[in-house]
């Protein structure tokens, strides 16, 4: 009987163990979302203030139509304000691929539960279940927050690299000659 009772008392603790980790993972996941709606907020103050107010679309049209601004000077205006651009696309595309709606794994059917443990003559077996549970639904959580975790990596990178070009952009449109504009 001693035996039993220290079988039950070992699935409860693994019990208890795979519970925190569930737990542990739904705590990760609202940590990355979290991450990417800073990254959002940054993208749009960058794309706001540098986009709208520095690199302004009327600065890009006289670059491009100016006769007095060297054909060189035109590609590199022109490809860095492409590639800031398209580095904080890129960004925000991944910030908001975080945010996606992804298929958690619940723990279980609460309906389909009842009824199965209801079959059940031991309460090792009901434990055993409920651990199961927990381990399929944890094991599945983690996947996907790794991959949340690494669009939130890429969005990152991009967002460093967007913003590093967007300042390269701005300065280099300030010491371009625009005709006095």
């Amino acid at each position: 009987m001693e035996q039993k009772e220290n079988i039950k008392k070992l699935f409860a603790r693994q019990n208890e163990y795979f519970q925190y980790i569930f737990e542990q993972e739904q705590n990760r996941a609202a940590s990355i979302v979290a991450g990417a709606k800073v990254y959002i907020a940054f993208l749009v103050f960058i794309l706001g203030s540098i986009f709208l107010k520095v690199i302004t679309a009327d600065k890009i049209i006289i670059l491009f139509n100016s006769s007095s601004v060297p054909l060189w000077e035109k590609i590199i205006g022109i490809s860095l304000v492409l590639l800031s651009a398209i580095a904080l696309l890129i960004a925000l595309t991944f910030s908001i691929l975080v945010l996606k709606v992804w298929s958690y794994d619940r723990l279980c059917n609460p309906a389909n539960r009842l009824k199965e443990t209801l079959h059940m003559t031991h309460e090792i077996e009901v434990l055993s279940k409920c651990i199961s549970d927990f381990a399929v639904a944890a094991n599945r959580n983690n996947e996907i927050n790794n991959r949340r975790a690494q669009c939130l990596s890429y969005a990152l990178s991009s967002l460093l690299i967007g913003t590093i070009l967007a300042l390269i952009t701005a300065t280099t449109l300030n010491f371009i000659d625009l005709g006095g504009k």
